[in-house]
């Protein structure tokens, strides 16, 4: 038997049209910020000034991609690099620093036992019962 196996399965969902949702919803926030300014600011040169970087934003964090990656993972990681220390130090965690002092066990020496002389008729019988596995 054949089976079809799944192709696309990493790739999101188009929500709206050939956006997927992530990208609509920051165009839709950019959209609205600027929709607000233009709404205060009655279309005055200092609306331009403001809607244009908000516009570029939102459309790079929609559709511009680095190295097959979203904008917003590299922003949240720049963020994440400004915002944690530099420089880890080392810090032991669960010891307690107080010396603790261990008594001395006293030591008995053992004399050895003697060396004993093994003579040659020793080691003949000795051979002999290995030989014959103790038999006689």
């Amino acid at each position: 038997m054949q089976f079809q196996v799944p192709q696309g399965i990493d790739m999101e969902d188009k929500i709206v049209g050939p956006l997927t949702l992530i990208q609509f919803l920051y165009l839709l926030i950019g959209g609205v910020v600027d929709y607000l300014l233009f709404l205060s600011l009655k279309g005055n040169f200092i609306f331009w000034i403001l809607a244009l970087p908000i516009t570029i934003v939102a459309l790079a964090l929609a559709f511009l991609k680095i190295q097959d990656q979203p904008l917003s993972y590299f922003v949240r990681a720049g963020l994440l690099y400004l915002s944690r220390p530099k420089i880890r130090i080392w810090q032991r965690q669960g010891f307690n620093p107080s010396i603790i002092k261990i008594a001395k066990k006293k030591v008995t020496t053992v004399k050895a036992a003697p060396k004993r002389r093994i003579e040659k008729s020793e080691l003949e019988k000795l051979a002999y019962m290995l030989d014959t596995q103790g038999k006689k």
